[in-house]
């Protein structure tokens, strides 16, 4: 590069900071300083190492032909029920994957109408983690305000109800928030690193971690999401969207790293120019950081998809390898996976797309386990809603309550948590139309909370976390939420301080 170019791209950089701050500021790379007083120091005061990786399947995906049930004589007519209200959609009973003796007993005056289980044929991976105890389901659950128990409680309308229970828009945002009666919220994971951000010794690297750019799910009051792309190595991670001169080498590179701290680290009158300055150098400060790190990635034995999905699980497998050169004691993960809203082709989709996320999925609890951390890591999928148990002629629409995967060396798996609903669409009081959408038997806020509580969140501030939690559960000594997670060497704080809860 010569003189002039030099000049003119330095210029362009001075005149357009805005436009470069911004593209900085979209990394997240900003934990800000805690100001609650509520956030004890007891929250910096782990000694070990939990994570927790949220995948959005975004789309809606068409979970009740994941979980399948595949009775078909005697009490338990499972299938047949499935296969007669499913119709053109329904999986073959003979070609699901038997779950092995699944555990499935209702939540909260539900029942869980079936014994037998399967899994799509396409998910193997998912099927042998079931059957080994390390993945389970959580059966119909879905956003609440509060509970609703019948159909005729959501009619009469004396229950409040999620925002636009059939819309992408609000039921993607809802999953993250676990605040549905609001679209301004903040999201769960955001809260999280609030409360634990000081147990992380770098406070230059975010607890969360984005995969997937900026989301609702990670972000907070205070905190904000560390972006990445799934290229983790050192010449490629972070500021990949920064002018293609950013990672020459040599003098030129020096004199560019000068005149970007010098325009940065002025004092400036504005103090909105201020914020973006001191958002700038802290993302420089963390690229620098993370790209020092990701040198130290070991070579895994763990062989994972070259998938969109399958890359995105490798590289926060490989961000988990060199945590303690990151100083991380706590961190969250989110990835996106899109592409489920089927209203045709249902078949063939799901036929394409779930041997995507078994195979990734299983391919990443296999590198928790060569990593020695499989019990640190809790790994979940979240989506905008289920979809109807009934056919469009092509697919299936919008519904509500819907299926998850918890899968985890923690989790107690190779059972089905929540309840079931029965496929036969007569006189089902847990169907609210005659497309079989599904009243959620289990709230998003329950599932988090037991998730958040293994994680290390104090009881006294879940409700911080999870504002309509109370609506749902109240934590006492060895009552947890759900009862998905092995709590064996998790010490629950003892906190006995008022809470203080978030609003929205």
């Amino acid at each position: 590069m010569n003189r002039r170019d030099f000049i003119k791209q330095s210029g362009c950089a001075a005149m357009g900071a805005t436009t470069m701050l911004s593209t900085l500021t979209s990394l997240g790379a900003v934990n800000g300083a805690i100001s609650h007083k509520k956030f004890s120091e007891e929250n910096a005061a782990f000694n070990d190492y939990r994570a927790l990786v949220c995948v959005l399947l975004a789309g809606g995906i068409d979970s009740y032909n994941v979980l399948v049930p595949r009775g078909t004589s005697g009490a338990d007519i499972g299938y047949n029920e499935y296969a007669a209200t499913r119709g053109d959609l329904a999986v073959p009973q003979a070609s699901l994957l038997a779950l092995n003796n699944p555990q499935c007993t209702g939540f909260r005056g539900f029942n869980c109408n079936y014994g037998a289980f399967g899994i799509h044929p396409a998910m193997t991976g998912m099927r042998d983690l079931f059957n080994a105890g390390k993945l389970a389901f959580m059966a119909n659950v879905g956003t609440l305000v509060e509970p609703i128990t019948s159909a005729a409680q959501f009619q009469s309308g004396i229950k409040k109800v999620p925002e636009g229970i059939y819309s992408h828009s609000d039921q993607i945002m809802q999953w993250q928030t676990s605040v549905p009666q609001s679209r301004t919220a903040l999201g769960v994971g955001g809260r999280i690193a609030e409360l634990l951000n000081a147990s992380n010794t770098n406070d230059k690297i975010s607890m969360n971690i984005s995969l997937s750019g900026k989301n609702s799910f990670q972000a907070g009051d205070t905190v904000s999401e560390y972006s990445i792309s799934n290229n983790i190595t050192p010449a490629a991670i972070g500021l990949e969207s920064v002018p293609t001169w950013w990672n020459n080498a040599g003098l030129v590179n020096e004199l560019r790293d000068a005149a970007i701290d010098s325009l940065v680290g002025q004092t400036y009158a504005n103090l909105l120019q201020q914020t973006y300055s001191g958002i700038t150098k802290s993302a420089i400060a963390s690229y620098d950081i993370f790209k020092d790190a990701v040198r130290r990635v070991p070579s895994f034995a763990t062989q994972f998809p070259t998938t969109s999905l399958g890359n995105d699980l490798s590289a926060v497998a490989k961000v988990m390898s060199v945590r303690n050169n990151l100083g991380a004691k706590r961190q969250i993960f989110f990835i996106t996976y899109g592409g489920w809203d089927m209203h045709d082709n249902l078949e063939g989709g799901m036929n394409q797309k779930l041997p995507v996320v078994s195979n990734a999925l299983k391919a990443f609890y296999d590198a928790t386990v060569e990593l020695g951390i499989a019990d640190k890591v809790t790994t979940f999928t979240i989506s905008d809603f289920a979809r109807t148990v009934t056919s469009n002629g092509l697919g299936s629409d919008h519904g509500w309550g819907g299926n998850s995967m918890v899968m985890g060396g923690s989790v107690k798996g190779g059972k089905i948590y929540g309840a079931y609903p029965s496929m036969n669409l007569t006189d089902n009081t847990q169907s609210i139309s005659f497309r079989g959408n599904f009243l959620p038997a289990v709230s998003t806020d329950e599932l988090y909370a037991e998730m958040a509580l293994w994680y290390g969140v104090s009881p006294a501030d879940l409700c911080y976390v999870l504002p309509n939690l109370s609506n749902f559960y109240s934590y006492t000594p060895n009552n947890y939420p759900i009862g998905f997670m092995n709590f064996n060497g998790t010490t629950i704080s003892t906190d006995d301080r008022p809470q203080t809860c978030l609003t929205y």
